[in-house]
């Protein structure tokens, strides 16, 4: 299992928390992503995101995918508009069918998520081989996904894996230890 950078532009605070108005406006544009409306604010930081990780890149060509939603379907209104607006914003070759699922499944945050997620994802190794990666998704809250994901981009030849975003899961009843 590799360790993989990871960056997101703004966080989320659980609905069993009492929210302030702007982390009840970040909870609702988290929503809006997951349900395939990405404002154009966020779009505008996802670019300079991936533009800031590109310009990290020392060698190799860079790839945009994303992580699938629990849904084929799911993941074509989450992703597809904002793939167009990547490829054309950034340069990046962008694709919503690098990472496919082999079947649809619940969605984590209802059911809990499967020990290894990316167990049931097949990866387009012609898209990954020696390429950067970015690989997009909604939300990280413990990594697995995000872990997993990285771990099967890597086997199928991505050279490096590095993740975005849209938001952080925050936890106020967890102690974080920064050392």
């Amino acid at each position: 299992m590799g360790t993989y950078n990871y960056t997101h532009i703004m966080e989320y605070l659980p609905t069993r928390y009492s929210a302030t108005p702007e982390q009840r406006s970040e909870r609702q544009a988290v929503w809006n992503f997951k349900d395939g409306y990405c404002s154009s604010a966020i779009k505008q930081q996802i670019k300079e995101k991936i533009l800031l990780i590109k310009r990290t890149f020392s060698f190799g060509s860079c790839r945009v995918c994303f992580i699938p939603a629990s849904s084929h379907l799911k993941t074509i209104r989450r992703y597809s508009d904002l793939c167009r607006y990547i490829e054309n914003e950034t340069g990046c070759a962008c694709s919503i069918d690098t990472i496919t699922s082999d079947h649809d499944t619940e969605a984590g945050h209802i059911y809990g998520k499967q020990r290894n997620p990316a167990e049931n994802y097949n990866i387009d190794r012609n898209d990954v081989r020696g390429k950067n990666i970015i690989l997009i998704d909604d939300v990280i809250t413990r990594g697995n996904t995000f872990v997993c994901t990285a771990d099967k981009l890597i086997e199928n030849g991505a050279a490096n894996v590095v993740g975005l975003f849209v938001a952080k899961t925050i936890n106020p009843d967890r102690a974080y230890n920064c050392a």
